[in-house]
């Protein structure tokens, strides 16, 4: 009871700080400031840190930049020019985009990223400093996540593999191998009654979504192209057979673009590298509830039972007839709430699903890939190819 009462005057003093009324009733919502990023490629990650104070930006361009929560002002960038001359000669060039950021659960000064060149970033607010910790050769990095205690994070990307890396030493503790093999694809085939390729062990196609459940350490889930959104107990050497059969998780995104090479020429990386369409994280977990989010013109955000995998609920998104939902990104917040973002309205739609009808939508001009909350939803920030914004809810 003790600490409960500490999270919650931790909580109240955050809110505080920024300005947010700790309302228990989600009507409506409101802008506090917004930025273009037109100049930066667009954002492709953003992440509130747990103190409240920042929220990191991820840019096409492989920069991030730190902005104040409080006056919506840049207080630190890290570009990737700054990187030792060594990370510049590994890779065609570490001026790509930054897919997702993650801060460490226990340090709250160091955020995470990881990249489309495979690197994975270390970027420390405290020296503002910027560093690579790792490297996955031939490999085009789209989401990561930390345990809750800390103690492991969790990449994935093109290859389809699932790496578990210990965050003392920054090595892989573990790898779930992608399954790719024609007969298993076959014998999936058969078994669904669908044609299509579902995965039973290790996913087939690109897994471009990797999230530890809030509640549980060593639980996993993953998603991608292969439509099913798998359950991995981190203790364990294989998949848990528990899985969700359906979602599409991906986004698609027709982009060119020029980055400089080593020798200083510009290079297309479209040329280079497999990158296109771009990919954004899909699942999020709260409770007993799953959340995704499809690529898909409809019923693309569901809610699943995390025991039983049964789907609970489809979530309307008002708006999409026209153009359709293609859902990139959602997150399951209080006050039965669930914010979406995604590129069929350029919108992100609050959506409450007791009644499953829309409280707010805030509209931008250009698709939406990325999507962050704190305090429960009580405020968010979101941003895609024109700008990011940082919003909160309000009771009136």
């Amino acid at each position: 009871m003790a600490k409960r009462r500490l999270e919650d005057a931790i909580v109240a003093s955050r809110a505080l700080n920024v300005g947010i009324k700790l309302i228990d009733n989600f009507k409506s919502a409101q802008s506090l400031f917004s930025t273009d990023v037109h100049l930066n490629g667009g954002v492709f990650s953003l992440r509130f840190s747990d103190d409240l104070d920042l929220v990191g930006i991820g840019y096409g361009d492989g920069s991030v930049r730190l902005y104040s929560v409080i006056s919506g002002k840049q207080v630190l960038e890290f570009l990737p020019s700054s990187l030792p001359k060594i990370e510049h000669l590994r890779r065609l060039s570490t001026d790509l985009p930054v897919m997702s950021l993650k801060w460490h659960p226990q340090q709250s000064d160091l955020l995470y990223s990881a990249c489309t060149d495979g690197s994975i970033r270390l970027h420390n607010r405290q020296t503002n400093e910027l560093s690579v910790i790792a490297y996955e050769y031939d490999n085009e990095l789209t989401s990561m996540d930390f345990s809750v205690d800390g103690k492991y994070f969790a990449t994935t990307g093109k290859d389809a593999n699932i790496r578990i890396y210990n965050t003392e030493h920054n090595i892989v503790s573990h790898t779930y191998n992608n399954t790719k093999v024609d007969t298993q694809v076959e014998q999936i085939r058969r078994s669904s009654g669908t044609g299509d390729e579902l995965c039973t062990t290790g996913h087939y196609h690109r897994a471009y979504a990797v999230k530890f459940h809030p509640d549980h350490t060593n639980i996993l889930m993953t998603g991608g192209w292969d439509n099913i959104v798998k359950i991995w107990d981190i203790r364990q050497k294989e998949c848990i057979n528990e899985a969700i059969v359906g979602p599409h998780i991906c986004g698609e995104v027709d982009l060119k673009i020029n980055v400089r090479a080593v020798d200083g020429s510009r290079v297309n990386i479209t040329d280079k590298l497999d990158i296109n369409p771009f990919f954004y994280p899909g699942i999020d977990a709260r409770g007993n509830d799953i959340l995704t989010a499809s690529w898909a013109r409809s019923n693309s955000l569901k809610i699943y039972d995390f025991r039983t995998m049964d789907l609970l609920q489809t979530l309307k998104v008002q708006g999409a007839d026209e153009k359709g939902e293609y859902m990139y990104s959602a997150q399951l917040c209080d006050n039965n709430t669930v914010i979406a973002v995604g590129s069929g309205t350029n919108s992100c739609h609050v959506i409450n699903t007791v009644n499953n009808s829309e409280l707010v939508r805030l509209p931008l001009t250009k698709p939406i890939y990325a999507l962050d909350s704190m305090l429960g939803g009580r405020v968010f920030v979101f941003g895609g190819l024109d700008k990011f914004v940082i919003a909160h809810m309000k009771d009136n």
